[in-house]
């Protein structure tokens, strides 16, 4: 019952930093800002469900750690690419569905806003049901799934700075970053990205029932690869970049693995 009431408690939490943003982006006309912040409301969830844990261990602390590192990391850097950049092209697209800005204000809040607080929502639901449930010290699933959140976190750092200098060289424009971790894979820090939230997934389950929780990594897998993320970008870019289509044909699309010959 305590577990039902958190879940309840923490969706509906989920549902209101959403439309606090989509209110937010309103007088901004800019619903990207969910990108920027989308973040906080998974740490809105987490520490929601720290306060409402019948129990403090070591379990809950070390799930609140992984979730606020990754969350600073994430935020700052999508604060400082995005900010002042305008409204992200996949979003100005959606403006065209509807007539007159008012109809796309509501639409933004269902199709954007409220469709990603469910979706975080159940990304999150390892952590909420490892802080309702977790009992005891870690053991070795928290040892590897703390490994791997580490390896992601890693790899999407090193491979996020390494898209932000290529950015920067007025030299590149119009090219393709085929260097680095980009060598092996075409999205190495949504590669990074997935193992965060699959190893805290590991970590959930030294839990009870916290293996039930796989459909949280699972829906945010499908929202990276098949919404937000790896397809809606590969199309966009091999639209166009020239020489995209050889970089995609030769690359893996996401787990890093040497490049296929020619």
């Amino acid at each position: 019952m305590e577990l039902l009431l958190l879940l309840v408690t923490t969706l509906g939490v989920a549902l209101c930093a959403a439309i606090a943003l989509w209110l937010a982006s309103i007088p901004l006309r800019d619903i990207s800002i969910i990108d920027m912040f989308f973040a906080l409301i998974i740490v809105a969830i987490t520490l929601t469900s720290l306060l409402l844990a019948p129990v403090t261990g070591p379990l809950q602390w070390l799930l609140l750690a992984l979730v606020l590192l990754w969350a600073l990391r994430i935020t700052a850097y999508l604060i400082a690419r995005n900010w002042g950049h305008g409204e992200d092209p996949r979003y100005s697209k959606l403006r065209g569905w509807v007539n007159d800005e008012r109809a796309f204000i509501w639409l933004s809040l269902r199709k954007v806003f409220l469709l990603q607080a469910v979706v975080l929502w159940l990304a999150a639901l390892p952590v909420q049901v490892g802080m309702q449930l977790g009992t005891g010290a870690p053991g070795w699933l928290a040892v590897a799934g703390t490994g791997l959140w580490l390896l992601g976190l890693v790899t999407e750092t090193v491979a996020d700075r390494q898209l932000q200098h290529f950015r920067a060289d007025p030299a590149n424009q119009g090219t393709v970053l085929s260097t680095g971790l980009w060598r092996y894979s075409r999205h190495p820090n949504y590669f990074g990205e997935l193992c965060v939230w699959w190893g805290i997934w590991l970590v959930a389950c030294e839990a009870p029932f916290g293996f039930l929780t796989i459909i949280g990594p699972l829906a945010y897998s499908y929202l990276i690869v098949n919404v937000t993320g790896q397809r809606t970008l590969d199309k966009k870019l091999a639209r166009e970049k020239p020489g995209y289509a050889e970089y995609m044909a030769r690359t893996s699309g996401l787990i890093p693995l040497p490049p296929r010959r020619q």
